[in-house]
């Protein structure tokens, strides 16, 4: 079964970044973005730079860069951007990395309450008939520690969030784990699956 992706950015941490740098003619000379850029604030503490498919946001503590219209060229494509912005201020020193997917998918909540073995009827006595909840896990993969959110939207969606997230002060390190992006979209998918598939 296909979970359609809801949203999807890459964060990058450092120390210190200097907005001041992320200019649209930079940004353009440089080959980090190679589609027009339609929109562009420029400050001192912040820059905010949108594509017809992503949006950079550059302040002093992080970098974001989030897909606008999710595809898999987009997918692909949101990685290269944080590739070769890094690549070519090497001199920033930046801490970490971190990949971020959104789902909304339909689920039974009695499923979620098999799986983990809910006392429904003790919580519907502690609280009402109609509650819902939500499940917080952390994880290793790889490098990577993850954080997976499921967060109730209504009886029968769910709000996913995975957060994979990285830490190095060595920015070859970081670069290389930048190629674990396909994969770790890969990985949701799977865990996806098996929480659907209970």
């Amino acid at each position: 079964m296909e979970f359609p992706l809801y949203a999807a950015n890459i964060i990058v941490l450092a120390n210190k970044h200097n907005p001041a740098i992320a200019s649209k003619d930079w940004l353009t000379q440089k080959n980090i973005i190679e589609e027009e850029i339609t929109k562009f604030t420029h400050l001192p503490v912040v820059s905010l730079i949108e594509t017809e498919n992503f949006e950079l946001v550059v302040d002093l503590d992080r970098l974001q860069l989030s897909i606008k219209k999710i595809s898999p060229e987009n997918l692909e494509t949101l990685p290269q951007i944080i590739f070769k912005y890094m690549s070519k201020l090497p001199e920033t020193p930046y801490t970490a990395i971190g990949f971020n997917y959104s789902y909304h998918i339909e689920i039974d909540q009695m499923k979620l309450k098999n799986l983990l073995l809910i006392n429904d009827k003790k919580l519907t006595e502690i609280f009402t008939e109609s509650y819902m909840f939500g499940i917080l896990v952390k994880f290793q993969y790889k490098d990577f520690k993850v954080t997976l959110t499921l967060n109730p939207i209504n009886g029968t969606k769910i709000k996913v969030d995975f957060n994979f997230h990285f830490e190095s002060n060595k920015i070859e390190s970081l670069l290389k784990n930048l190629y674990e992006h396909s994969q770790t979209k890969k990985t949701t998918e799977e865990i996806l699956g098996g929480l659907y598939n209970v």
